[in-house]
């Protein structure tokens, strides 16, 4: 549940920026190119949503790997505790 929460934030947060920032940035500025969309009034939304969908999903897979970790080093050292109880 934190991860949707992760990633919906984050999405939000880049496409605002991406439409507010009028730097084109990588994905974004190669999607009317790629797919040959013709230039219009939409353009920088379709290119700010790419951006949001790719730059969420890397602060997404960032964050799950580091939670990952995290949780097996909390269970790593819950059993190392539980090993110590036992032995007193």
């Amino acid at each position: 549940m934190r991860a949707a929460a992760i990633f919906a934030a984050f999405f939000v947060l880049f496409t605002c920026a991406s439409i507010a920032v009028p730097v084109p940035l990588f994905p974004g500025n190669m999607i009317t190119t790629l797919f040959r969309i013709p230039v219009s009034g939409y353009t920088p939304y379709l290119e700010a949503v790419a951006n949001g969908l790719l730059y969420a999903f890397i602060t997404w897979l960032v964050f799950l790997l580091i939670n990952r970790k995290m949780d097996k080093a909390l269970s790593a050292d819950s059993k190392d505790l539980s090993k110590k109880k036992r032995e007193i």
